[in-house]
């Protein structure tokens, strides 16, 4: 009985985390629909025995949270999807360049750092057009800005005298500082406000 309670309050805080995800208007009417076929997953006797039924419960609140992030997606303009394909393409020429100077230079391991990047690179505007969520978008855009900045002080390291890797190092160390500041103000604002509900 006390399993029983458990996996209903996790199946519920999934089902809650998945309403957050809606506009307010549908947010209660959709927690009530999916909190109510909970139990009714977990006490069906056709759907096997008992650890059967509690996989299958916390699934469809875990596909729950799937299904809301896809609903509100928007499908993008077709300039837009036709700037992410011409930057995708743009990052692939990028990859394959990587891998030719590879082939060349195979002891250096600059190279593979600029092929780990370029990759990421090539991994952002993916992301937007298969509508990965924001946190995805975020990883990608923070690991690939850290490489970024890596290469252009390994550069940097190895000629001195060029100002300009310092200033790209430099430049790409503060959009990823903006972008991580913008992201702790808008999920701290975020906490704030449902706090005030």
């Amino acid at each position: 009985m006390r399993a029983e309670r458990t996996l209903l309050s996790i199946g519920d805080y999934l089902v809650s985390r998945a309403c957050q995800q809606l506009p307010r208007a549908i947010r209660e009417q959709r927690h009530r629909e999916w909190a109510a076929e909970l139990p009714a997953i977990l006490h069906d006797p056709q759907t096997g025995p008992a650890p059967r039924r509690a996989i299958r419960m916390l699934g469809y609140a875990a596909d729950t949270v799937r299904g809301a992030a896809l609903t509100h997606v928007r499908a993008a303009p077709p300039r837009r999807t036709a700037g992410l394909c011409l930057l995708l393409v743009a990052d692939t020429a990028l990859v394959i360049w990587a891998v030719l100077d590879i082939v060349g230079a195979p002891g250096d391991p600059l190279n593979y750092l600029r092929l780990a990047w370029n990759v990421l690179l090539a991994a952002c505007p993916l992301s937007m057009l298969m509508r990965s969520t924001w946190r995805v978008r975020r990883l990608i855009a923070s690991a690939g800005t850290l490489l970024g900045v890596a290469v252009c002080l390994w550069d940097a390291a190895r000629a001195p005298a060029d100002w300009f890797n310092y200033a790209v190092a430099a430049l790409l160390f503060l959009l990823l500082s903006i972008m991580w500041i913008t992201v702790w103000f808008s999920s701290r604002r975020a906490r704030t406000g449902q706090a005030q509900r």
